[in-house]
């Protein structure tokens, strides 16, 4: 994890792919200790790293 840009009024962070799960998985599995806020933030780290990985299968005979 790596910090952008901070001010006063916004904070860009940028975050490995290999870390997306490690910051994650933990507050998900825990969400009732956190607040709403945290939880909405965790769930867009959540959902892009699942889109980043290729989940693409080709079926199978596709051009016969």
């Amino acid at each position: 994890m790596e910090v952008i840009h901070k001010d006063e009024q916004s904070i860009t962070i940028r975050f490995d792919k290999k870390d997306l799960a490690k910051i994650a998985e933990p507050i998900v599995r825990n969400a009732e200790s956190f607040a709403k806020n945290t939880l909405d933030i965790v769930y867009l780290l959540a959902e892009q790293d699942y889109r980043t990985d290729d989940h693409f299968e080709q079926p199978p005979h596709v051009f016969d």
